[in-house]
């Protein structure tokens, strides 16, 4: 069954053919329902084997063991039922002309991405290109000498490079020295203004190494806004909102930012151009894809460790390029999934007539979308269920490596290597998908452990694949009652309630969210299968 369902969603996406497509919602159903049978008869088992003793087995003989041989004969039944779906799946197989060997998978060999250790964030320093004259002018507007408060924005699609420009920007020399305090905030699609404000203190104290209010977690509304306030109020600051959406409204914040005529400056990055007009932004910047020749340095710097691309595929590249019409996120995306590749003219003509057919013919996804499809398609079987599984968490989120890891392990996406430890293999898993810019590692200079994040335009991507197949199911609107197949399910900022008359659900995890008692009480008897229970505090 899993040599059947690997390929199978790709042949979902690039077959318009009805008959196809039912071949693979029939592959995934029986696979699901295999692993149900399995799951439940080990569960069965472990529940036989909780006690042991006279008098348990005496119980157990007496009441229990008439419904053992009835489980046994339904178990029995089921397994007929999938054995004839199977032969079905398998007659259906061959009549579509489907062979094994046809099937999209990692390359065995890994060497190319352990040794590209250097590659571990989006864009370093040395890859990022096509800034220059943007970033020299937004320095000139956040520095220059007018001294009223001044709001500076910079629009554009997801995965144009917004947030990367900037992030030099606020990183600079010449920002830095020129204010006394700064604070970066990420403002999510579901924003609280108690949230922002406070994290905006915590971000204000920390860029002058003060210490942080002790009340600063119990600060409520007003009294945060004036803490602000008060903080900024005889201060030159510089504030940046990042990732700013239509929900936010500019009337709830704006007075915390005094106009102390100091020559302060706001700047906030958003997709959302009617969202920096409602912010009164003086200067705007248009963020635009980068030209031919910046996307094709780019894409080098990515693709070769030696950033340089040989004669015989530059034909190739030069096409997969062109192709992602200047969308660094899209360029620097397939750039990673082409490091893995051989370096020969069969393999990437092979990879350019996909990304052809891709871009030419499933119109109701973006073209982006599409060009990142290529990169999750040429994941194993395992990394495909670890890169969907970052559409369970918030936007924004940060998580651990190390609890990254243990969660992946617990819900059994980790293949067993001879020599390797489950949890080795998993961190490579996390090596690979930053690798291939599907992923990304901060640093934390008080811990021994990376950070990880998924690109927002990426956990998109995961959501939509994950709710496509039915494997994980994301929930952030209020009163929503779930009755759904996911395997995984994710609950955030909602208020739910859980209804489902079956035990297929592997994993449940909350993120800031009110759960009736009695769903509560629910689980342990609903969920038998349950791996993971997480209540999304611990990063």
């Amino acid at each position: 069954m899993r040599s059947f369902s690997k390929d199978a969603d790709r042949r979902k996406r690039s077959n318009d053919d009805d008959g196809v497509r039912a071949w693979v919602e029939q592959v995934r159903e029986a696979t699901y329902k295999v692993e149900d049978i399995i799951d439940m008869y080990m569960w069965q088992i472990a529940k036989q084997h909780t006690g042991e003793g006279l008098i348990r087995r005496a119980i157990y003989n007496t009441f229990l063991l008439p419904k053992r041989y009835w489980y046994k004969h339904q178990i029995a039944t089921e397994l007929q039922e999938i054995k004839s779906a199977i032969q079905e799946i398998s007659e259906r197989r061959q009549r579509y002309g489907f062979h094994e060997g046809q099937t999209s998978k990692m390359k065995d060999d890994v060497e190319n991405w352990q040794r590209s250790g250097e590659y571990l964030h989006f864009i370093s320093d040395e890859e990022i290109v096509g800034i220059d004259e943007n970033k020299d002018f937004l320095i000139g507007k956040l520095t220059d000498e007018r001294p009223k408060r001044v709001v500076v924005a910079v629009v554009g699609m997801g995965g144009l490079g917004k947030t990367t420009l900037v992030t030099k920007i606020y990183d600079s020399p010449q920002v830095k020295k020129h204010f006394e305090c700064h604070a970066w905030i990420t403002v999510s699609q579901s924003y609280k203004v108690d949230e922002v404000m406070r994290n905006m203190i915590m971000e204000l104290y920390k860029s002058n190494k003060e210490a942080v209010p002790d009340n600063v977690n119990k600060m409520k509304g007003s009294d945060l806004v004036q803490t602000v306030i008060n903080y900024l109020q005889n201060k030159r600051y510089v504030i940046v909102l990042d990732d700013v959406w239509e929900t936010i409204d500019w009337s709830h914040i704006r007075v915390a930012f005094p106009n102390n005529r100091c020559g302060s400056r706001i700047m906030l990055t958003t997709r959302i151009r009617d969202v920096a007009l409602s912010f009164e932004a003086e200067n705007i910047l248009y963020l635009e894809p980068l030209g031919k020749d910046d996307a094709w340095l780019l894409f080098c710097s990515r693709a070769f460790l030696s950033k340089s691309c040989p004669l015989k595929l530059q034909p190739y590249a030069k096409s997969i390029v062109q192709k992602c019409e200047g969308l660094p996120l899209a360029i620097v995306t397939i750039g990673g999934l082409m490091l893995t590749k051989e370096k020969s003219s069969l393999e990437w003509r092979k990879v350019e007539n996909s990304l052809s057919w891709q871009l030419s013919n499933n119109k109701k996804m973006g073209g982006m979308k599409n060009i990142l499809l290529l990169s999750f398609d040429d994941l194993s079987y395992n990394l495909k269920y670890c890169f969907i599984y970052f559409g369970l968490f918030p936007e924004d989120y940060q998580i651990k490596e190390v609890r990254l890891i243990n969660l992946w392990v617990a819900e059994g996406f980790i293949e067993e290597r001879e020599g390797q430890t489950l949890e080795e293999v998993a961190a490579d898993y996390i090596k690979e998908l930053t690798c291939r810019s599907m992923l990304q590692i901060i640093q934390d200079d008080f811990s021994p452990y990376g950070t990880v994040r998924m690109h927002d335009v990426l956990r998109e991507l995961a959501i939509s694949i994950g709710h496509e197949q039915s494997i994980c199911s994301t929930h952030d609107r209020k009163e929503e009652i779930l009755t759904n197949k996911a395997r995984y399910l994710s609950m955030q900022n909602s208020i739910v309630n859980i209804q489902s008359s079956t035990c297929h659900h592997r994993s449940l995890m909350l993120f800031q969210i009110q759960i009736p008692s009695m769903s509560l009480c629910s689980i342990s008897l609903r969920y038998k299968l349950l791996r993971v229970l997480s209540n999304g505090f611990f990063h």
